[in-house]
């Protein structure tokens, strides 16, 4: 395990062991590498942070900061090990670090940060050697005026935290504080077009936007698994809930998300994450009502539905035209102008299944994700084992039963006893039904998605890394081995440079030549011919070669598209089984893009037949 020792506020390092990498943090002076600013607060409010409170929101940025700072490997299975899982040792100069040093904080801070992140914890909070900042420096701009709450609650701007405000703001007419971290422009972005979409539905009045920034500065982010979010963005909640004079605030996300057990052998750990796990959240509870002496609550009302369940939520209060400009992404960094999901990631795949699930593709278009949830490619995608997963952990859950759920899945054993008002054996029988629920949207979705894909799946037009195809060719699709193999030899293949495939057109015989005696006749020529003139402007021009529309192109043929497709499928069959040993090539002669229609590849190079 490795050793890290995380000096914060300027104070000296005691550490000299030379096994143990030091990290030095600061939140303010010359040495600040530490950004936290709270934002759109009202004088007022300032008033009703007392020091234990500037003390917790110091603490939990030091902690996702230097979370972030240091890496720990990959999550990936042949990575896992003495890198993942790391000792960090914390000394902070605090207001009252006295109490924070008392057993019942510091144990329940320890334990509930172990399990969060799958690290070891340990703290020296020390007196201050010198001044800390003053509440000024972490709440700019504050603004006049006054707004009661009826509640407090985490705002992402993802679909789970929207479909709360939603429900609670436009459905309920309650007034709510929204709390929204961010890290980057991007997701400030997101938070305020949603804010702004439901003051324009007249929510104006109702809400009350509190923008967060905790950000490391002067160096970059080099792990992002980043477990502990939650604590950051708890502590942020309560210190604003304090602020209204509130002793309660809320996290919206979802049963499955909550509990998130492991979909796949190797994701162990902290690889599933808990932000939001039972015992994650009791423990918050336990931490903030030792701190204030006072019984804080935090509420989880979305704990027993699943992702279609909430975002269905969405479309009940006639909120559906937004649901595009949420984002659940957690790349912001790979995210464009018209594309804000990477489609790889667990969460936007979690996302799309769930908006599939409950009917409402058409409010959020697969244009926005860079790669499609049914249809994408993902052989060469890194995370082509997190969509297959996926969809593998709901073919298996669909035939477990009741009875041998817990032995299957052990790992829920650790939620079971922190449901409030629920015993062992209930807790289980309701985690077990949302399970089931949650399989049963996702399979529907794949069901639903093969049935709309029919054609172009029996004629082998979508690729064949894309989900639909993975499911199509076998009853149970299965995950590829965690190994590296693949990579390593795409990467080889790369160095190689791409193949080059050479072709003759002898019109006079009717033949397209390959080298190595392969040739394309009678049909399959006339149909070569019939996308040749676009494959000729294409490379004359070097720009990007058209397709011809499905339509048009069996107009060209004289045969209608069904007939179109069967040659096609001939054409594939017969150029995979020959030009592979004639040439130690393998690509389609003719590519196919949905809605867009047929081209000769791109790859293929005409040449004379002396050439040859």
């Amino acid at each position: 395990m490795s050793q890290y020792n995380v000096v914060c506020g300027g104070e000296n390092n005691s550490c000299t062991a030379a096994d143990v990498d030091v990290i030095q943090l600061d939140v303010q002076g010359v040495s600040k590498n530490v950004n936290l600013k709270i934002e759109d607060l009202n004088w007022a409010l300032l008033s009703n942070i007392p020091d234990v409170l500037l003390d917790l929101l110091e603490v939990a940025a030091y902690v996702y900061c230097a979370d972030q700072r240091i890496t720990r490997g990959s999550d990936k299975l042949s990575d896992h090990g003495r890198q993942w899982r790391r000792s960090l040792h914390f000394t902070i100069p605090l207001r009252q670090p006295d109490l924070w040093a008392s057993e019942a904080v510091s144990s329940a801070l320890c334990e509930t940060l172990g399990f969060l992140s799958d690290d070891a914890y340990s703290f020296d909070f020390v007196k201050a050697t010198k001044p800390l900042a003053e509440r000024s420096l972490y709440f700019p701009d504050l603004v006049d005026g006054t707004f009661v709450p009826d509640d407090i609650a985490l705002f992402s701007g993802g679909v789970d935290s929207f479909a709360g405000a939603v429900e609670n703001v436009i459905g309920n007419g309650r007034k709510m504080v929204l709390v929204g971290h961010h890290s980057a422009t991007k997701v400030y972005s997101v938070q305020k077009e949603l804010i702004e979409g439901l003051q324009k539905m007249g929510a104006g009045r109702n809400i009350f936007y509190v923008s967060v920034n905790v950000t490391n500065t002067g160096a970059g982010a080099t792990e992002y698994t980043q477990r502990t979010r939650s604590f950051l963005f708890a502590s942020l909640a309560l210190v604003v809930a304090r602020m209204f004079g509130k002793n309660e605030f809320t996290f919206y996300e979802n049963g499955v998300v909550g509990l998130n057990i492991p979909i796949a052998k190797d994701v162990l750990g902290a690889r599933a994450t808990r932000t939001t796990h039972p015992k994650v959240i009791q423990g918050f509870e336990t931490i903030f009502s030792a701190l204030l002496d006072n019984e804080i609550t935090v509420k989880t009302p979305y704990q027993w539905l699943t992702k279609r369940e909430v975002t269905e939520k969405i479309r009940e209060y006639n909120c559906g035209h937004l649901l595009s400009q949420t984002s659940s992404c957690t790349r912001p960094r790979t995210w464009t102008k018209h594309k804000r999901h990477c489609g790889a990631c667990s969460q936007c795949i979690d996302r799309r299944f769930g908006i599939l699930a409950a009917k409402m593709g058409e409010l959020d278009p697969a244009a926005g994700y860079e790669i499609d949830l049914l249809l994408g490619d993902r052989s060469i995608d890194r995370d082509v084992r997190m969509a297959v997963a996926f969809v593998k952990f709901c073919q298996t859950f669909v035939s477990l039963t009741k009875a041998g759920f817990i032995s299957e899945h052990p790992q829920i054993t650790s939620a079971l006893r922190y449901l409030p008002g629920l015993s062992a054996d209930d807790a289980k029988d309701r985690i077990y039904d949302l399970y089931r629920r949650h399989a049963h949207d996702v399979l529907e979705v794949i069901q639903d998605g093969l049935k709309l894909h029919a054609d172009e799946l029996v004629w082998g037009e979508l690729p064949t890394g894309s989900l639909l195809s993975m499911c199509f060719s076998r009853g149970h699709i299965d995950i590829p081995p965690p190994s590296g193999y693949d990579q390593k030899v795409k990467a080889f293949i790369d160095e190689l440079g791409k193949p080059v495939c050479e072709f003759a057109v002898d019109t006079d015989a009717g033949k397209i030549l390959f080298k190595g005696g392969f040739s394309l006749e009678g049909a399959n020529f006339k149909l070569i011919q019939v996308l040749l003139d676009n494959h000729r402007m294409g490379k004359k021009a070097a720009a990007e070669i058209a397709f011809i529309a499905s339509p048009d192109l069996a107009l060209a043929l004289k045969m209608d598209e069904q007939s179109l497709r069967q040659q096609i499928a001939r054409l594939k069959k017969a150029v995979h089984e020959t030009l592979p040993a004639a040439l130690g090539i393998v690509l389609d002669v003719i590519e196919n893009k949905q809605r867009e229609g047929y081209r000769l590849n791109p790859e293929l190079r005409e040449v004379s037949k002396g050439d040859l």
